[in-house]
Formats: C-alpha cells, structure tokens, sequence
C-alpha cells in the first residue's frame, strides 16, 4: 500500500514538473513573441520616420522649382516618400483613430504632388498658389518630422516601446485617454488637426470626401439589423458568436461598429475555429444605409501557414461570390507571416474596373478571412457604367509607349483619375531592363494617364 501511495507521489511530481516545464516553455514562447512583435512594430516605426523626414526634404527642394519640365521629378518623389510612409504607417498598431489626420495629411501631399507633376509637364509652370501650398505643407512636415523626432528618441532610450499598443491602446481609446506610445500618436494627430486642409481636385480632397457612395442605397437600417448582417457575413460560424453594437462610424460611410465576440466554449465542438480556444474576436462596420459590410477586421493567433497563397487565393474568391461579390479578379498580393492580403478589382465583359477593389486578408493556417475592406468598392461602385468603343484602338495605344519597352499583356481597364472622373483606358503590362511596368493609355484620348512599376518582394508584387 505504502509503495502504491510512493508511487503515486512520484508521478505526481512527475506531472507537475512537467506541466511546469511546459508554462515555462509556454513564457519563453510568449516572451519571444512580444520581443518579435516590439521588433516588428519599432521597424514600422523607424521606417515612417525615415520616410517623412525624405518627404521633408523633397517637399523643401520643391520650392526651388522653377516649373520646367524635369521638375517632375521631384514632385514624383514627394509622392513615392508620401506613399511608402503611409505604408508602414498602417503598419503600426495603433487605432486609425489617433493616426487619422496623419495619414490623411500623407495621402493629400501624395496626390497634390501628383496632380501637380502632371501641370508642370502639360504647362511647364509653377504657379505662385503652387509655391504657398506647397510651402505649407513643407512646414507641416518639418512639424511631423519633429515630433517623430521625439517620439524616436523616446524609443531609443527605452522610455517608450510599440507592443505595449497591441494590448491596450483599445481600452484606452474607449475611454477617450491615450497611454505611452498612443498618447505620442494622439498629440502627432492633434498637431496636425492645426494646419488647414488642401482643397484641390485630387481624391483626397476635403470637398471630394463629402461625396455620398455610389453604390449605397435603400432604407436606413437599425442596429439589431447590422449585427444580424455582420455576424451571417464574417467568416465565422456564427452559432458560436455574440454580437453587439459598440458605437457609430460617423465618416464618409455612416455605419455601425458591431463587435463579434466568441461564446464561451462549453460544448467542446470540434469547428476549426473552436480548436484550442483560439476563435477571433472581431470589428465590423455595417453601412446605416443599405446595410452593407464595410469592413471588419478580426484578431487570433495565427499558427504556422498550412495553405498557399494560390489556395489562399481560391479561398477569398469564394468567400466573395457566396456574399454576392461576383467576377471579382484578384490582381495583387502581399504576405506577412502566416496571413496574405489579396486585393481584388471587378471585371465587366473582360474590362478591368479597378475603382472597385476589394480586399481580404486569410490566415493561412486555417484559410480563414480575418479581414475584409470593400470601402473603396462601395464608393466607387456603379451599376449603370456603359463603354462605347474605343476611339484610340489598341495598336495606336502601344504606338505611344516607348519603343523599348517590351510588351507582355495588353487589355482594358477602367482605372480612376484625380478629379473623381473614369477613364476607360488600354493597360500594356512590359519590361524595360529587368523592371515590370503598367502603362494606361486613355482609350478616347491618347493620353498617358498612369504608370506603375510592378516591384516584385519577398512577402509579394506590389506597386510603385
């Protein structure tokens, strides 16, 4: 008997040993995940940083323009700087609420210098209106240089770190009361809110974002409405979910936030997503009107990626046709870590419509969509878009690129302009050295409207 209760003891022992083990291993496994994280979020950081201090510099050279036609340059570069700084922006863990006006301020330098690259080649003039916005926005960047400056500074001494955002700067958001790095952000927003808004005729003018979405009609819905309609769109089974209305979106799309939130796992179901208690917990915007998912966004631990991006891929088109998003093509993708985002454009009688994009981001452990953006599509989306027959036909098109450039596809494609306008125009996809380029030829004018270098990485092709 004494032998018997030894032995008992002994395994015990054994068991909590190992199950200790286990925890410490399990510490390790989390510690290094929050030192990755950190790294990941600090890399984001340094490279916005980088990014807006050359957009300063590029908008100071812009002031010494005279107008002449090789001053495109510069204004090119103020739009790439403006563009890769957004990027990692977006990167950071941080709510867009606090990085709102920042990222608007990006994005209207981006396409102010592009809207006035294309008047310096078509009039070889610099206006003096072009001098004092752009002297503005010099002083607006040197600002938000500054005050990344001091944000930078604050990490290198360690006063200040980035993965402390992922676990709180949504409690603090809900309560209005912004802490470490978000408070940093939060005051970068509010700087920014003092300077004057462009109003030019560029997409992301202040007038233009007052616009109503093309594609949202019928009745305003109610709340109870939009977590019905969020919890049967998510990719989730929604016997499983609990939904609630968090709030109201009051942007260029009202909508209302719905949180969808896991039950508590009491009947041990085998779903993949009920599997070791790892089920997302997500945030959707539900238009008042019409009642359409906007977006939403979900947030698990995601394990090592069992599928392929092609499968991946195959997955998200699925998903978009059961949910009444029918001749979608996927176009680009980008891969960062164990998820894939893929964006896709409709298609109508083989034209390309690329102002109606979406987005969906799949895990690739289980190929489930934990994100969805259709914000663009909704606002661009029309029903009634009819094509004539191109003016300019396809070889006249290809006749204007230049004459080393070797091409490999050509199709049409409606692309979007500045001003809010369409243009049905001939896409060239070719080589010039070792580069890929997309060349868009407006197919009634003649008139090159677009060129983008396709830059191949290791996470995915994107655009420059």
């Amino acid at each position: 008997m004494n032998k018997r209760i030894g032995a008992v003891a002994l395994l015990s022992v054994a068991l909590i040993a190992a199950v200790g083990f286990w925890g410490y291993r399990q510490y390790e496994a989390r510690q290094d995940l929050e030192v990755l994280l950190n790294n990941k979020y600090q890399m984001a950081f340094f490279n916005t940083k980088a990014h807006v201090n050359n957009l300063e510099t590029s908008l100071a050279k812009s002031l010494v323009a005279s107008g002449q036609g090789e001053d495109a340059a510069i204004f090119s570069e103020i739009w790439l700087r403006s563009d890769m700084a957004q990027e990692n922006l977006t990167q950071l863990p941080v709510s867009s609420a606090l990085t709102e006006r920042t990222a608007k301020f990006l994005a209207q330098v981006g396409d102010y210098a592009y809207t006035i690259s294309r008047e310096v080649v078509d009039s070889e003039e610099l206006k003096e209106q072009h001098w004092n916005t752009l002297n503005r926005l010099y002083r607006q960047a040197s600002s938000l240089n500054k005050d990344l400056n001091d944000m930078e500074s604050r990490l290198i001494d360690g006063k200040l770190t980035m993965s402390e955002l992922q676990a709180g700067a949504k409690k603090d958001i809900e309560k209005g009361q912004g802490a470490g790095a978000a408070r940093d952000f939060e005051s970068i927003n509010k700087n920014m809110q003092t300077y004057p808004t462009l109003i030019y005729d560029g997409p992301f003018s202040d007038h233009l974002e007052k616009r109503k979405p093309e594609a949202l009609k019928g009745d305003k819905i109610s709340a109870e409405k939009a977590k019905q309609i969020a919890i049967n769109f998510v990719d989730v089974n929604n016997r499983d979910y609990t939904a609630k209305v968090a709030g109201k979106n009051k942007g260029r799309i009202g909508a209302y936030t719905v949180q969808l939130v896991p039950r508590n796992n009491d009947n041990n179901d085998n779903d993949n997503d009920n599997a070791n208690n790892n089920r997302a917990k997500f945030n959707c915007d539900v238009s008042m009107q019409g009642g359409k998912v906007i977006w939403y966004l979900g947030s698990r631990e995601v394990g090592p990626g069992g599928m392929t991006v092609e499968e991946a891929t195959e997955k998200a088109k699925q998903f978009l046709a059961e949910r009444g998003y029918e001749n979608m093509q996927d176009t680009f993708f980008q891969k960062r870590g164990d998820m894939v985002t893929i964006q896709f454009a409709s298609k109508m009688d083989d034209i390309m419509i690329y102002p109606d994009q979406v987005k969906c981001t799949v895990a690739l452990d289980k190929g489930q969509i934990l994100g969805f953006d259709a914000a663009q599509y909704w606002m661009n989306h029309k029903e009634d878009r009819e094509f004539g027959k191109p003016k300019i036909s396809k070889e006249e098109a290809q006749n204007t690129l230049n004459e080393h450039m070797k091409v490999r596809t050509t199709r049409q494609a409606v692309i979007p302009l500045p001003n809010t306008e369409e243009a049905l125009c001939w896409e060239f996809v070719g080589d010039i050295n070792q580069n890929t380029f997309m060349v868009y030829v407006n197919a009634d004018t003649g008139k090159r409207e677009k060129v983008m270098m396709l830059v191949d990485t290791p996470e995915g092709r994107l655009t420059m």
